[in-house]
């Protein structure tokens, strides 16, 4: 398949949906009890729709909403391979639009025209890229290892004793966990270890100005050392990087990135941190630099390997596990969102999990038109506004 032959089908129409709804009932630190999914929506001339999503657009749906739709208005009228060239020629200009919010919209975006594309011609999401950059060559997986992220740093030991259960319900195995250093951490850590799971933990939220300890930090690290966790992810804030060889990481798998969206960024986590896994949100970070850079693991023969975070809606949920089941040979788990979310659970309670693997049904294509159509009709659509973030 070649985009040439979709020129006549064009772009007539690129609005933003800020959707928002219940979510882990206000257990999760700066969502209270409510939680954001920022949507793209794609119309063309024949009719054809499609969605994209932002992960910025979670945290400041408005400015989301209005540099969307400066940049849509470059892209109307043109075909689907004019626009995608035109989003690349965006980021040749390294001081606007190569990395942070711009580059978060122009991914979501560029999302949204893949999955027009995918809609088109009725294939998944990995079939279409498949077709369009690898020429069919690449081996799309049947079952990808995914990991259950829900254990919110607020959350007491009963409120996890129900995240492991729904994990145990769901047939995954393993568990990234959000603790807070300043809290009574050992004992969550020991009833996910009582229950068998592979866990990984997440502190970012320690990384922030007023939680930033290093003694607190050292002393978990000793800690959890003979847990053997999967990995830890975002130990130290980014400001404090040159402080890294200061703690005894030694025998710890780190993982960084979500928080970055420029391939320079990347390069740098690869090539002088040599940190294990790489974090990488495809709704921040765009599907065509993600290619490149696995072109780039591959060239260069380094055996790194990408976590794909997914903390959105299902949009970004459903694209990270088709981009998993594309580059299965460099992604080493999906994140697999459990906490309680209106707008996700009917797709997280309908997916096939055995064995901490997803399944995926041969020739079955999972309609995200059809899914978000309903959720549009009814309350879950707001006015970006109400949610926006106070600085």
């Amino acid at each position: 398949m070649e985009l040439n032959k979709l020129k006549n089908i064009k772009i007539k129409k690129i609005s933003s949906k800020t959707l928002v709804s219940n979510f882990g009932h206000g257990r999760y630190f700066g969502y209270k009890k409510k939680k954001i999914t920022s949507l793209i929506q794609i119309t063309t001339n024949d009719g054809s729709k499609s969605f994209g999503e932002s992960l910025v657009g979670i945290y400041s749906p408005k400015l989301f909403e209005i540099n969307l739709n400066y940049f849509s208005k470059f892209l109307l009228g043109k075909n689907i391979n004019q626009s995608l060239k035109t989003l690349d020629t965006f980021q040749v200009n390294k001081f606007f639009f190569s990395s942070g919010l711009i580059k978060s919209v122009i991914s979501s975006i560029q999302l949204g025209i893949f999955n027009l594309v995918s809609n088109i011609y009725n294939e998944n999401l990995s079939q279409s890229l498949n077709r369009i950059y690898f020429s069919n060559k690449n081996e799309i997986s049947k079952k990808i290892p995914i990991y259950s992220s829900a254990g919110s740093i607020k959350a007491n030991l009963d409120d996890l004793k129900k995240d492991i259960e729904k994990a145990k319900k769901l047939k995954i195995k393993n568990f990234k966990i959000r603790i807070d250093l300043n809290s009574n951490y050992q004992k969550k850590i020991l009833l996910l270890k009582k229950n068998d799971f592979g866990f990984a933990v997440d502190l970012i939220a320690n990384t922030y100005e007023k939680n930033r300890d290093d003694k607190k930090l050292n002393k978990f690290i000793n800690f959890i050392k003979k847990f053997r966790p999967l990995w830890i992810e975002e130990p130290i804030n980014l400001d404090d990087f040159y402080k890294f060889k200061n703690f005894n990481f030694k025998k710890i798998k780190i993982s960084y990135g979500e928080n970055f969206n420029s391939n320079f960024d990347y390069y740098n986590l690869i090539k002088f941190y040599k940190f294990n896994y790489i974090n990488i949100d495809i709704c921040h970070f765009s599907i065509v630099d993600i290619i490149r850079l696995i072109k780039y693991l591959k060239q260069k023969k380094i055996k790194r390997k990408i976590l794909l975070h997914c903390w959105g809606g299902i949009v970004n949920l459903h694209a990270s596990l088709e981009l998993a089941r594309l580059f299965n040979d460099y992604v080493y788990m999906t994140e697999f969102p459990i906490a309680d979310y209106d707008l996700n659970n009917e797709y997280i309670q309908k997916v096939v999990i055995k064995d901490s693997y997803l399944e995926f049904k041969h020739g079955e294509k999972f309609d995200l038109n059809e899914y978000y159509k309903k959720k549009i009709k009814t309350n879950f659509l707001i006015k970006p506004e109400k949610y926006e973030f106070k600085f």
